[in-house]
């Protein structure tokens, strides 16, 4: 089948539909919206703004969570009004035909040692994915009946993170993000669990890796692109092209045009 292309939303735009255009000159399916920036915030733009912006350009749109918003927060107060802030945005999102929301499993604060950063979340892994796992299976339950699928991203990699995305492995109806360059960046590791688990696996954040930083233009690294379009062309998958500027996205889907 063939893979619907994206772009996130920049930070050099000021507004949705200035990300709209660029995604429509580039022939691109769909924008990330990013709902850490202000224009993308529900109080900001009304759904029926987006709604007919989507309808007179063609463009779909996913979101982005929040990155800073922590599921697994050990304070109950603060979890509780994070899943509350989905169910907003969810029901925002519906009214104008989202159907992926990309979230974050938050590495947590850490202690900084002389020799060594300790995480939080790691030294106490099994609090952390009880935590996680409840809030994600109530959000998952919140975005089901709009028809959302609930995409976790993975981001840097712990043994925490590592044995909650195995855990959610077995979680009906919650999916996975494959952010390749994130994964560049911890030596591959979380590879092996989405090959391991394709059927879970909807969306992708496509960029390359140097060697030094992620989000670089696509086949500028060392990341094994071939393999990762073909799963996402064997699994179905939404691609986002994740490089953070006009010029670099231009580049990138002028370089994706030639591979294909």
């Amino acid at each position: 089948m063939n893979i619907k292309f994206g772009m996130p939303t920049l930070i050099e735009k000021d507004n949705i539909v200035d990300n709209v255009l660029l995604c429509k000159e580039l022939g691109l399916s769909f924008v990330e919206l990013n709902m850490n920036l202000p224009y993308c915030m529900p109080e900001n733009i009304s759904s029926k703004e987006l709604l007919a912006i989507k309808e007179k350009y063609g463009v779909e749109f996913t979101l982005h969570f929040p990155e800073d918003i922590d599921f697994g927060c050990f304070y109950e107060e603060i979890r509780q009004a994070n899943i509350r802030l989905f169910e907003n945005i969810a029901q925002w999102g519906n009214e104008f035909g989202v159907k992926k929301i990309n979230i974050h499993l938050n590495s947590g604060v850490y202690f900084t040692l002389p020799d060594e950063k300790v995480f939080v979340y790691e030294k106490n892994k099994d609090l952390f994915i009880e935590k996680f796992m409840d809030s994600l299976i109530k959000i998952r339950n919140i975005a089901k009946p709009f028809g959302i699928k609930v995409c976790v991203e993975n981001i840097m990699v712990h043994q925490f993170v590592e044995e909650t995305f195995e855990r959610l492995s077995n979680i009906p109806d919650i999916y996975f993000t494959w952010d390749v360059g994130h994964d560049a960046m911890s030596g591959y590791r979380m590879e092996k669990i989405f090959k391991k688990h394709p059927q879970k696996v909807k969306h992708m954040h496509l960029h390359d890796y140097n060697g030094k930083s992620d989000h670089q233009i696509l086949f500028d690294g060392k990341i094994p692109l071939d393999d990762r379009i073909k799963f996402a062309k064997d699994n179905d998958l939404t691609v986002l092209i994740e490089t953070k500027t006009a010029l670099a996205l231009r580049e990138s889907v002028s370089r994706l045009n030639n591979y294909k």
